[in-house]
């Protein structure tokens, strides 16, 4: 029998070390060797495990029937020992190898440690999020929305009658009506993450919603079966810096955003599972312990925010009524708002015993920290990067404020109170999900041409949506509400259809699972340029034979790769 319930990850790199963990269904020591240049002897650790009774299954979950699937066949062992060692004194930009030794299982793997910021080549990173996990994707195919049309292209496949439809089925009806994509989600998120690990990155982003709902412990097993379990392990190679989305604000099964029959609160119940897997460097906050921190790796600085909770709570039914504030409609912009869900306020959250909720808006905790580490993180000339969930600056679903007739109550809009400090600070980029599309836009406040290039990354293996429209249908005009979008996949990377071998068949363009590939490269002040940052947006393309079985998936880059210029005070020059 296998001792790991999941294998070993790695979180908090720096240049002298990593933080390991692993997951166990017994009460069992563990044991890590690590061996590598700089040591003469092996270094070993012994961990003392620590049961954590939050991510026991409940009986929502225990009984839950999937259709498709034999029930039950999803659910692991009901204990959940967590193993953690924090290794410091090792070697800047150095892999070492290790084994961890869990009973009769033996797990091999390597590490690097971040560089030191002056002794650094080449520097690659992955960012995406909202695989949004759980054991009905295995057999779950998600609506794919229809976008452009490339030149020349057939059109679409019908949605009844077409070999398309009847492999894959579709979703919606009447006009909202669509096609479903060729792959599943299991199968999608997979193959993504293949193509993430066949390029070594040296960490991986993950701006919210790993998981199905952050309540949800089959959601998290499927995570980990994908990242470091029986799928995958690239978490066992490369560390991640993840984020809270709004699915780990949800309990799913055990409350969604409210509260089970058990009692469970299920935002508090999908953030303590959370705070049980992640564990961020601290943030000087014990209360905000994970939401929010800082890692530098090499001459880089990531900052992760949590956009989860705005303060003062606001919903959609504040606005439009008698003595309200009157909503807006079509393009109409008038504010950002204070909140990025109207689904459970502060109150109710502190009432079923949570300690966590981190406002995020000018003046609160998490703004002033941020507005520090910015400010540090520039005076030493370090390359900024930004990750939180809720898009600020989107055509997609979630991009309408709070006040709009259309609002999805959960836009990102509010976010963008943290555009004039990324300007002013020079932040490279802002990485964020939410919308479920392959967006970015582009800012520039002070309109000196070098703003703030924002990527919305949210395809990595969940919905594959596409641009908000005027109305019901997807032949209604396109609504355009995001003024600073450049690009998108929905309608900048159009779909051809072509008949091969006697059937419609995509062969580029289109909608698909992927991420963003960023590699920054060291220049050596080359007329006065320090660094290069080339920014790729990457996906996974199916490939199908003539009865739509999946025959493999290639890397495709989209076009609409960019390139920034860094001056050696880190800042964007071109």
């Amino acid at each position: 029998m296998a001792e790991f319930r999941i294998n070993p990850y790695l979180q908090q790199p720096s240049t002298d070390g990593m933080y390991f963990t692993w997951f166990t269904e017994q009460n069992v020591a563990g044991k890590l060797t690590i061996t590598g240049p700089g040591l003469s002897n092996p270094l070993t650790f012994t961990t003392q495990p620590l049961f954590e009774p939050v991510l026991t299954y409940t009986s929502a979950e225990k009984n839950q029937n999937i259709s498709g699937l034999t029930q039950g066949s999803w659910l692991k062992g009901d204990n959940n020992y967590k193993h953690t060692i924090d290794v410091r004194g090792l070697q800047p930009g150095t892999t070492y190898y290790y084994t961890v030794t869990q009973g009769s299982s033996v797990f091999h793997s390597t590490f690097k440690t971040a560089p030191s910021k002056d002794n650094w080549s080449h520097i690659r990173f992955i960012a995406m999020s909202d695989s949004e996990t759980e054991p009905l994707g295995r057999v779950t195919y998600r609506e794919w929305q229809p976008g452009a049309l490339a030149e020349g292209s057939l059109v679409r496949p019908t949605l009844s009658g077409s070999q398309w439809a009847n492999v894959f089925g579709t979703s919606g009806a009447g006009i909202s009506q669509t096609l479903r994509y060729a792959m599943t989600e299991t199968e999608g998120y997979k193959r993504n993450l293949t193509i993430v690990n066949s390029r070594t990155p040296d960490f991986l982003l993950m701006p919210g919603d790993l998981v199905q709902g952050g309540g949800y412990q089959p959601g998290w097993d499927e995570f980990f079966r994908h990242n470091a379990g029986e799928f995958d392990s690239g978490l066992s190679r490369y560390p991640i810096l993840s984020a809270l989305g709004n699915w780990e604000n949800f309990g799913a099964l055990n409350g969604g955003y409210g509260t089970d029959t058990d009692g469970r609160f299920g935002p508090k119940f999908g953030r303590d599972k959370y705070h049980v897997y992640v564990d961020a460097p601290d943030n000087g906050t014990p209360e905000h312990q994970d939401n929010y921190y800082r890692v530098d790796y090499g001459p880089i600085t990531i900052i992760t925010l949590d956009s989860s909770n705005g303060e003062p709570d606001d919903r959609r039914s504040n606005y439009g009524g008698e003595g309200q504030p009157p909503q807006v409609s079509g393009r109409d912009y008038t504010l950002e708002g204070t909140d990025t869900q109207e689904n459970y306020t502060r109150e109710q959250y502190e009432a079923a015993g949570g300690t966590d909720l981190a406002d995020f808006n000018p003046g609160s905790i998490q703004w002033n920290w941020a507005q520090a580490q910015l400010q540090d993180a520039r005076t030493k000339g370090q390359i900024i990067f930004v990750q939180f969930h809720h898009t600020p600056y989107s055509d997609g679903e979630h991009g309408l404020p709070m006040n709009h007739q259309d609002s999805s109550g959960q836009g990102g809009t509010p976010m963008r109170q943290y555009h004039t400090l990324f300007e002013k600070y020079k932040v490279a980029a802002v990485l964020v999900g939410h919308s479920e599309m392959f967006e970015r836009s582009f800012v520039d406040e002070n309109g000196d041409g070098i703003g703030v290039h924002y990527y919305e990354v949210g395809v990595s293996g969940d919905g594959l949506r596409g641009e908000r429209r005027e109305g019901a249908g997807f032949d209604a005009p396109l609504l355009n509400y995001n003024p600073f979008s450049q690009w998108t996949a929905d309608q900048n990377e159009g779909e051809l259809w072509q008949e091969v071998d006697g059937v419609p068949q995509l062969v580029s363009g289109g909608k698909h699972y992927g991420h963003l590939e960023v590699n920054i490269e060291r220049l050596d002040n080359e007329n006065g340029v320090y660094a290069k940052i080339t920014l790729t947006p990457v996906h996974s393309f199916p490939i199908l034979d003539g009865n739509y079985n999946l025959l493999n998936t290639e890397r495709r880059v989209y076009e609409d790769e960019l390139t920034l210029l860094v001056g050696a005070d880190g800042q964007i020059v071109d």
